[in-house]
C-alpha cells in the first residue's frame, strides 16, 4: 500500500467511515456510500487489521497451519495450531489435546492402533471442539473428520493470550473482534478533535473475505430502489466480488489509495 496503515485508518475514521473487525475480518462502512474496490480491500485488509489490533492492545494472529504429534513423557496425542503475528511477524502456537489412535476396530486397523500420519480424532468434551465452535465454522460429520477440515482455518485472524514463550493459552483463542467505537476512541485519545466517533457499524458495511475465498455478488438491500445512491439511509448492504466489478470511470481496481480516497471524499462533500 502507498500510505501507512495508521494514516489510512485515521483518514477513514476522520471522514466518518465505519471501521471494525468482526470474526477476524475487516468491515468497512463508507460514509459516502461509494463501493470499495475488492482489490483495494485485499491489499489493505491485513495492514488495517494489524494497526487496529496494535492500537487496542490485542494480538492479531493469522492461522498458517497445523501439525499432529505425541507429546511429553506419556506421548499424549495433540494437535498444534501455528500462527503468525500480523503486527511483528512473530510465530506463535497453541496445543490442543487429541487422540492419535483408533477408537474402535475397523477394516483399517484395531482399536488402539495408530491413526495414519497427520490424522487425529477429538473427544466429545475437548477444548478443541469449543475452539471450533467459537470460529463459527460448520462442524464436521464426525469427531475423527477434523483432519479434513483444518484448511478452513487458513487465513483467519485470531487473538489469544500468551502462556509462556511463544505458546498461547489454547482456551483463549478466538477470532479477532474490535468494535468501531473502541477503535475510534483509541485514535481520538492521540489526536484530539480529529476523529468523529460513531456507535457501531453504520448501514452499508462491506465485508472482506479471507484471501482465497470468493466474495459474494453485489446485492441491492431489501426495501431500497436500485437507483438510490446517496445518504446514509440509502447505503444498503453492499458486498463486492473481486471479479466483474463495475464502478467509477477509473476502474476501482486500478485506483491508487489517493485516487480512491479523493473520489470517496468528493462524493461525501
Amino acid at each position: 500500500m502507498t500510505e501507512d496503515a495508521r494514516g489510512l485508518l485515521e483518514r477513514l475514521l476522520a471522514r466518518g467511515d465505519g471501521v471494525a473487525v468482526h470474526s477476524g475480518r475487516l468491515f468497512l462502512s463508507p460514509a459516502s456510500c461509494q463501493p470499495v474496490p475488492a482489490k483495494w480491500l485485499s491489499e489493505n485488509e491485513h495492514a488495517l487489521i494489524s494497526e487496529a489490533a496494535r492500537l487496542t492492545g490485542l494480538q492479531a494472529l493469522e492461522y498458517i497451519g497445523h501439525s499432529v504429534g505425541n507429546y511429553g513423557p506419556r506421548k499424549n496425542g495433540g494437535v498444534t495450531l501455528q500462527f503468525r503475528s500480523l503486527i511483528d511477524g512473530r510465530d506463535w502456537y497453541a496445543i490442543f489435546n487429541t487422540y492419535t489412535t483408533r477408537a474402535r476396530t475397523t477394516k483399517h486397523g484395531k482399536a488402539g492402533s495408530p491413526l495414519p500420519k497427520g490424522r487425529f480424532r477429538m473427544g466429545k468434551r475437548s477444548n478443541f471442539l469449543k475452539f471450533w465452535n467459537r470460529t463459527g465454522l460448520k462442524m464436521p460429520k464426525s469427531l475423527d473428520a477434523f483432519s479434513d477440515c483444518m484448511g478452513k482455518l487458513r487465513g483467519q485472524i485470531f487473538t489469544g493470550h500468551p502462556a509462556n514463550g511463544e505458546r498461547l493459552e489454547a482456551a483463549t483463542l478466538a477470532l479477532l473482534r474490535i468494535e468501531q467505537g473502541e477503535l475510534a476512541a483509541r485514535i481520538h485519545q492521540n489526536i484530539p478533535g480529529k476523529v468523529r466517533v460513531t456507535s457501531g457499524l453504520i448501514p452499508g458495511k462491506v465485508r472482506v473475505n479471507v484471501p482465497g475465498k470468493e466474495l459474494a455478488q453485489p446485492q441491492q438491500p431489501r426495501g431500497l430502489p436500485p437507483n438510490q445512491t446517496t445518504g446514509d439511509a440509502n447505503c444498503g448492504n453492499t458486498v463486492i466480488r473481486e471479479r466483474g466489478y463495475k464502478g467509477t470511470p477509473i476502474p476501482p481496481q486500478e485506483q491508487t489509495n489517493e485516487e480512491w480516497l479523493a473520489c470517496y471524499e468528493s462524493r461525501s462533500a
